[in-house]
Protein backbone atom coordinates (compact mmCIF):
# COMPACT_ATOMS: atom_id res chain seq x y z
CA UNK A 1 0.00 0.00 0.00
CA UNK A 2 2.85 2.38 1.09
CA UNK A 3 4.74 1.46 -2.62
CA UNK A 4 1.12 2.46 -4.56
CA UNK A 5 0.82 5.58 -2.48
CA UNK A 6 5.03 6.51 -3.30
CA UNK A 7 4.04 6.18 -7.11
CA UNK A 8 1.12 8.04 -6.70
CA UNK A 9 2.64 10.74 -5.05
CA UNK A 10 5.55 10.79 -7.97
CA UNK A 11 3.22 10.59 -10.76
CA UNK A 12 1.08 13.82 -9.01
CA UNK A 13 4.09 15.91 -8.08
CA UNK A 14 5.60 15.00 -11.91
CA UNK A 15 2.07 15.82 -13.36
CA UNK A 16 2.08 19.15 -11.82
CA UNK A 17 6.21 20.33 -12.53
CA UNK A 18 5.83 18.98 -16.39
CA UNK A 19 3.79 20.77 -17.98
CA UNK A 20 5.36 24.27 -16.54
CA UNK A 21 8.73 22.79 -17.33
CA UNK A 22 7.54 21.98 -21.01
CA UNK A 23 5.66 25.80 -21.03
CA UNK A 24 8.86 27.46 -20.20
CA UNK A 25 10.99 25.61 -22.83
CA UNK A 26 8.26 26.52 -25.60
CA UNK A 27 7.85 29.87 -24.55
CA UNK A 28 11.74 30.12 -24.50
CA UNK A 29 12.08 28.47 -28.22
CA UNK A 30 9.38 30.95 -29.31
CA UNK A 31 11.44 34.04 -27.55
CA UNK A 32 14.58 33.26 -29.52
CA UNK A 33 12.88 32.45 -32.70
CA UNK A 34 10.38 35.67 -32.66
CA UNK A 35 6.74 35.14 -32.55
CA UNK A 36 4.54 36.22 -35.29
CA UNK A 37 1.44 38.72 -34.40
CA UNK A 38 -1.68 37.48 -35.04
CA UNK A 39 -2.72 38.00 -38.40
CA UNK A 40 -6.69 39.53 -38.38
CA UNK A 41 -6.60 39.16 -42.23
CA UNK A 42 -5.79 35.15 -42.30
CA UNK A 43 -8.57 33.08 -43.23
CA UNK A 44 -7.13 30.03 -41.08
CA UNK A 45 -5.32 30.27 -37.80
CA UNK A 46 -2.29 28.65 -36.06
CA UNK A 47 -2.03 30.12 -33.10
CA UNK A 48 -0.68 29.59 -29.57
CA UNK A 49 -0.63 31.36 -26.11
CA UNK A 50 1.81 30.52 -23.61
CA UNK A 51 2.38 32.34 -20.36
CA UNK A 52 0.24 35.21 -22.16
CA UNK A 53 -2.85 37.21 -23.22
CA UNK A 54 -4.84 36.49 -26.09
CA UNK A 55 -6.68 39.71 -27.54
CA UNK A 56 -7.85 39.35 -31.26
CA UNK A 57 -10.25 40.07 -33.78
CA UNK A 58 -10.27 38.59 -36.85
CA UNK A 59 -11.33 40.37 -39.96
CA UNK A 60 -11.11 36.85 -42.28
CA UNK A 61 -13.07 37.36 -45.77
CA UNK A 62 -13.43 33.39 -45.88
CA UNK A 63 -12.62 31.72 -41.87
CA UNK A 64 -11.94 28.28 -42.29
CA UNK A 65 -11.07 27.72 -38.67
CA UNK A 66 -7.34 26.19 -37.70
CA UNK A 67 -5.98 25.25 -34.41
CA UNK A 68 -5.96 27.25 -31.45
CA UNK A 69 -3.63 26.41 -27.99
CA UNK A 70 -3.72 28.18 -24.55
CA UNK A 71 -1.07 27.08 -21.72
CA UNK A 72 -1.29 28.76 -18.89
CA UNK A 73 -2.91 31.81 -20.69
CA UNK A 74 -6.06 33.02 -22.19
CA UNK A 75 -8.19 35.75 -23.08
CA UNK A 76 -10.68 36.80 -26.52
CA UNK A 77 -10.61 35.54 -29.60
CA UNK A 78 -13.21 37.66 -31.68
CA UNK A 79 -14.39 36.51 -34.69
CA UNK A 80 -17.62 39.19 -35.09
CA UNK A 81 -15.85 40.79 -37.43
CA UNK A 82 -14.62 37.72 -40.04
CA UNK A 83 -16.82 36.29 -42.59
CA UNK A 84 -17.23 32.17 -42.11
CA UNK A 85 -15.99 30.62 -45.64
CA UNK A 86 -19.77 28.47 -47.93
CA UNK A 87 -18.36 25.48 -46.85
CA UNK A 88 -17.99 26.41 -42.86
CA UNK A 89 -14.90 26.13 -40.62
CA UNK A 90 -13.41 23.80 -37.88
CA UNK A 91 -11.71 25.51 -35.37
CA UNK A 92 -9.96 23.44 -33.07
CA UNK A 93 -8.96 24.75 -29.69
CA UNK A 94 -7.16 23.32 -27.02
CA UNK A 95 -7.23 24.93 -23.39
CA UNK A 96 -4.45 23.65 -20.46
CA UNK A 97 -4.49 25.36 -17.14
CA UNK A 98 -5.76 28.92 -19.10
CA UNK A 99 -9.20 29.55 -20.89
CA UNK A 100 -10.69 31.43 -23.83
CA UNK A 101 -13.45 33.21 -24.91
CA UNK A 102 -14.74 32.83 -28.25
CA UNK A 103 -17.26 35.57 -29.84
CA UNK A 104 -19.19 34.56 -32.42
CA UNK A 105 -21.54 36.82 -34.98
CA UNK A 106 -25.55 35.73 -33.81
CA UNK A 107 -25.84 34.67 -37.10
CA UNK A 108 -23.25 31.92 -36.93
CA UNK A 109 -24.69 28.57 -36.43
CA UNK A 110 -22.33 26.93 -34.11
CA UNK A 111 -21.78 23.13 -33.30
CA UNK A 112 -19.24 22.11 -30.49
CA UNK A 113 -17.64 18.91 -29.69
CA UNK A 114 -16.11 19.26 -26.34
CA UNK A 115 -13.76 16.90 -24.25
CA UNK A 116 -12.59 17.68 -20.91
CA UNK A 117 -10.49 16.73 -17.90
CA UNK A 118 -11.33 19.00 -14.71
CA UNK A 119 -12.08 21.75 -17.48
CA UNK A 120 -15.46 22.65 -18.94
CA UNK A 121 -16.28 24.30 -22.41
CA UNK A 122 -19.51 26.15 -22.44
CA UNK A 123 -21.85 26.61 -25.29
CA UNK A 124 -23.40 30.35 -24.72
CA UNK A 125 -24.65 30.75 -28.55
CA UNK A 126 -28.21 31.25 -29.03
CA UNK A 127 -29.07 28.98 -31.99
CA UNK A 128 -32.25 30.79 -32.36
CA UNK A 129 -30.61 33.70 -33.53
CA UNK A 130 -28.50 31.48 -36.21
CA UNK A 131 -28.98 31.31 -39.82
CA UNK A 132 -29.41 27.27 -40.45
CA UNK A 133 -29.41 27.99 -44.35
CA UNK A 134 -25.52 29.79 -43.58
CA UNK A 135 -22.58 27.79 -43.21
CA UNK A 136 -21.70 26.53 -39.57
CA UNK A 137 -18.74 26.94 -37.36
CA UNK A 138 -17.70 23.81 -35.42
CA UNK A 139 -15.43 23.78 -32.88
CA UNK A 140 -13.25 20.99 -31.53
CA UNK A 141 -12.49 21.75 -27.82
CA UNK A 142 -10.27 19.70 -25.45
CA UNK A 143 -9.63 21.13 -22.16
CA UNK A 144 -7.59 19.96 -19.07
CA UNK A 145 -7.85 22.21 -15.63
CA UNK A 146 -8.93 24.93 -18.39
CA UNK A 147 -11.99 26.56 -19.84
CA UNK A 148 -13.25 27.58 -22.92
CA UNK A 149 -16.10 29.92 -23.57
CA UNK A 150 -18.01 30.33 -26.87
CA UNK A 151 -20.39 33.86 -26.69
CA UNK A 152 -22.34 35.33 -29.61
CA UNK A 153 -23.14 38.42 -28.01
CA UNK A 154 -23.46 41.83 -29.80
CA UNK A 155 -20.59 43.74 -30.78
CA UNK A 156 -20.17 46.38 -28.03
CA UNK A 157 -19.26 50.00 -29.08
CA UNK A 158 -16.15 51.85 -28.02
CA UNK A 159 -16.47 53.03 -24.59
CA UNK A 160 -17.08 56.92 -24.23
CA UNK A 161 -15.41 58.46 -21.16
CA UNK A 162 -16.98 60.59 -18.99
CA UNK A 163 -15.56 63.90 -18.93
CA UNK A 164 -13.71 63.61 -22.25
CA UNK A 165 -13.78 66.59 -24.59
CA UNK A 166 -15.01 65.15 -28.48
CA UNK A 167 -12.15 65.86 -30.46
Amino acid sequence: MKRLAGLLGVLAVTGLAVPPALAFLEKSRRDREGVLPFDEDANELDYAVIFGELKARSRADAFRGGELFVWYGGGVLDLRGATLDPAGATLSVRAIFGGVEILVPESWPVVVHASSALGATDDATDPSTADPSGPTLVLETRSIFGGITVDSRPDEPEPILVGASPD
